[in-house]
């Protein structure tokens, strides 16, 4: 009876029934507590285990503080010291708490008891801050749970290394090791455990930039936490998912989160949770400017840092009192304070860049101009030095969200100093960054010279070589940048907010793609736009020249060549310039136009797969597509794979770094929360009838050397906008693995017109035009037919995108 209701308890707890394992750990204690006290001592620890794991760690300490019923053996005396330092350190006493784990340390025999000793040891150093003693004794944990054969502390063991990694800001390293934790917790039915690995991993997304996907994970988290009986790890997931919302802008949201986390977690007296609750509280109310209110939170905060005897408990509140004295107008004694935050703060990079860019601030603001911009760059090198520790491509893309604010606060410094020419440096460092990285255009990790570097990059030489003006725009609230470069000159120019910008962008899309004329409305969005972000620099643009668009996200979604030019004769913009759009003058640098000639030149050639008609229509005009384009090779200089041969194995195994051209006929799928998983869809590869999709993550894993790469689909330039990348899909993917340009479309095309405009364009490349006039051309023939084709529904959608 006995072993078969602890095993039952035992079975609850890893399933994470916590409700159910309390309830009858206390039936279980208080039935045995005068009959057989030995079995009375084995529920106690048990119940105490479950309070704990609730987050309920004030009403486990005085089942562990109190003797056990009867003589314990060494292992629940051991077993009940762990526990104890564990409701120690949870209630912040830590110092106490590891000299209790010391002591069953003492105790301990090797074997699986030893890996629980060593986890708890773990835990504690977590909570002072000493990762690198936590990361040595979790190693030690892990280890010896492997040798004992017990899976339950080899998960927890790699899951709190996981979370020494995520504390010490080593992002790739902490999705490992919560992969590993979640692969073996689900292979063992530790559903607590897999519970926590969304959690965590939300939390790698949310300091990795990546913020609706982070507060999609919390939601998740929270969730099953409930349902799971966990109080702590809901009051976490509600104090995580107000972080996210408050990045992402939702202040009423993140102000709601943030409470409901607070009433929680001082309902289970949980003071570090109770102080994370009232430093984000602080930070929104400074935000909102409710200094008296942020106050309150503030003192509180401080409060409670001072008792948990760990200093960088206390670096948040610090930089909370640095703010809110400065919004009181207190500027030395926030100087005071931020340096000393700034020292102190070496091992947590996203603070520390923090308090310079506030020094550097509230420096610009008092007129001391060199110490601001010493502080500006100090607290860009601090960033980037973090950002080169990313590994992880999933990592990096969405990681300058983090620092765009040190970015656009030093380029509207310099530009208020009159430094514009610096200021378009700044910008361009900010530009590409995870593309570059792919093309092994990024400094060498160490190096931190990122716009140290762009400086150096002579943008008047870049717009000699490629002979074209090169339009750089940096949208803002307010007031937007434009940098115009030619061979000749370097003209800066201040544009409307993007509060203007935007809307007329989206209304001007919205007419595009309503199949509306927009050539009878001469008065409408596309000519504003072309009135608010070309006519400044229309001297500088020779008729009939060349043009790089090098625009952050908000102009993403924008087809320049669909501006309405002329105000006595209007006409798209496409019929005066030829239009590539670039990812930043550092690409453009690293480019060059191909010298190989046509006639050399080797396509390979996909498309009109084999599809499932309840999954994919037949493209009905796909072979019609690939016959037409085939036909402009020779036939010893193509590759063409149809139908069932045209899969994602064929793709892979016909050397694609080895052509000139590769052109996809297919479907596409763009995916808005994981961009990586944007798919050019095939047929199905002989081997395994479920993969019939090329994705983007797979593209990366193979290096091109392709002049140009076309995506005749649906959505190949992606949805998902990333701040520095722009729109990431299938075009960034082939940009990053090598190809020179690519032309991928931003909304649906028409399998009707798109043929012909394939076969134009491929005409005039073996004429020896470049990608970006043959592109033009085929788009001009459109426009200026007589039919419903000549409208910019049919031919808009295809972007001519420019690489490394």
């Amino acid at each position: 009876m006995p072993d078969s209701t602890f095993d039952g308890i035992e079975k609850e707890f890893l399933s994470g029934e916590l409700s159910k394992a309390r309830q009858h750990s206390e039936a279980a204690y208080q039935y045995f507590a005068s009959s057989r006290p030995e079995w009375a001592n084995v529920f106690q620890l048990e119940l105490a285990k479950v309070l704990i794991y609730q987050g309920e760690s004030n009403n486990a300490l005085p089942l562990l503080q109190q003797p056990l019923p009867a003589n314990p053996n060494l292992e629940s005396e051991i077993r009940r010291k762990v526990l104890l330092s564990i409701a120690q350190a949870w209630l912040g006493h830590l110092d106490q708490a590891e000299q209790t784990v010391l002591e069953a340390e003492r105790q301990c025999p090797e074997g699986a008891l030893r890996a629980e000793v060593y986890g708890s040891r773990g835990i504690i150093y977590i909570k002072k801050g000493k990762f690198d003693n936590a990361e040595r004794v979790l190693q030690a944990s892990l280890v010896a749970a492997r040798l004992s054969g017990n899976q339950v502390f080899e998960t927890n063991a790699l899951m709190n290394l996981g979370v020494v990694a995520l504390q010490e800001e080593h992002y790739g390293d902490a999705l490992v090791r919560f992969g590993d934790a979640s692969t073996l917790a689900r292979a063992i039915g530790a559903k607590l455990v897999l519970e926590k690995s969304v959690g965590n991993l939300g939390f790698v997304y949310y300091k990795t930039g990546d913020f609706q996907r982070s507060l999609s994970n919390f939601n998740e988290a929270e969730k099953q936490a409930a349902g799971l009986g966990s109080t702590i790890d809901q009051v976490r997931s509600l104090n995580n998912a107000g972080l996210s919302e408050y990045r992402l802008g939702e202040l009423n949201a993140a102000r709601s989160f943030y409470e409901r986390s607070l009433s929680l977690a001082q309902s289970i007296q949980n003071q570090e949770e109770i102080l994370d609750a009232h430093v984000n509280l602080g930070f929104l109310l400074l935000r909102l400017n409710k200094l008296d209110e942020a106050g309150v939170h503030v003192r509180e905060a401080n409060g409670i840092a001072a008792l948990r005897k760990s200093e960088r408990a206390g670096l948040e509140p610090m930089l909370l009192d640095a703010l809110l004295l400065d919004k009181r107008g207190d500027r030395q004694g926030s100087i005071k304070t931020l340096l000393q935050l700034e020292g102190r703060a070496v091992d947590v990079p996203s603070l520390r860049w923090e308090a310079e860019s506030t020094l550097a601030r509230i420096y610009s603001g008092s007129g001391q101009t060199a110490e601001a911009g010493r502080w500006f760059q100090r607290s860009i090198e601090t960033f980037q030095r973090q950002r080169s520790s990313l590994t992880s491509v999933e990592s990096t893309l969405p990681f300058l969200e983090n620092g765009s604010d040190l970015y656009v606060s030093y380029t509207d410094y310099l530009v208020r100093e009159h430094r514009a020419d610096e200021a378009l440096s700044v910008v361009d460092a900010s530009r590409a960054e995870a593309l570059a990285d792919g093309l092994r255009l990024s400094p060498a990790k160490g190096e931190n010279q990122g716009f140290q570097r762009a400086r150096r990059l002579n943008a008047r030489a870049i717009a000699a070589r490629t002979k074209a003006t090169i339009l750089v725009y940096s949208l803002r609230p307010k007031v937007s940048y434009l940098w115009a470069i030619t061979a000749a000159r370097q003209q800066f120019y201040e544009l409307p907010g993007s509060e203007t910008i935007l809307p007329l962008i989206q209304s001007h899309t919205k007419a595009i793609l309503a199949s509306k004329d927009v050539l009878t409305q001469p008065g409408g969005p596309g000519r504003e736009l072309y009135e608010a972000l070309v006519k400044p620099a229309e001297r500088l643009i020779g008729k009939g020249g060349r043009v790089f668009i090098v625009g952050d996200e908000g102009l993403s979604s924008l087809n320049f060549e669909t501006l309405l030019a002329g105000a006595e004769t209007p006409h798209f913009w496409i019929e005066d310039v030829t239009v590539t759009n670039a990812k930043s003058l550092r690409l453009l640098s690293a480019s060059g136009e191909r010298e190989t000639r046509y006639a050399n030149r080797r396509i390979l050639l996909m498309g009109d797969p084999v599809y499932r008609d309840e999954e994919y229509a037949k493209l009905a005009n796909a072979s019609a597509e690939v016959a037409n384009i085939a036909g402009h090779f020779a036939a010893d200089h193509r590759t063409v794979l149809t139908g069932a041969q045209a899969s994602p194995d064929a793709y892979r195994s016909h050397q694609p770094g080895e052509f000139s051209y590769i052109h996809f006929v297919a479907h596409a799928t763009a995916n808005m929360t994981t961009p990586l998983d944007s798919a050019v869809v095939l047929s199905r590869n002989r081997g395994d009838a479920s993969a019939y999709k090329l994705y983007a993550r797979d593209i990366l894993s193979q290096n091109l050397n392709a002049d140009l790469v076309t995506l005749s689909s649906c959505y190949g330039s992606g949805q998902r906008q990333y701040t520095g990348e722009g729109l990431v899909g299938l075009a960034w993917a082939f940009l990053r693995a090598g190809s020179h340009h690519v032309i991928g479309a931003m909304w649906e095309v028409s399998d009707v017109s798109t043929p012909q405009l394939m076969d134009h364009l491929y005409g005039e490349l073996a004429k020896g035009n470049q990608p970006d006039a043959a592109l033009r051309s085929a788009k001009l023939a459109m426009l200026h037919s007589s039919g419903v084709f000549r409208k910019p529904l049919y031919w808009a959608p295809f972007l001519l995108y420019s690489g490394g």
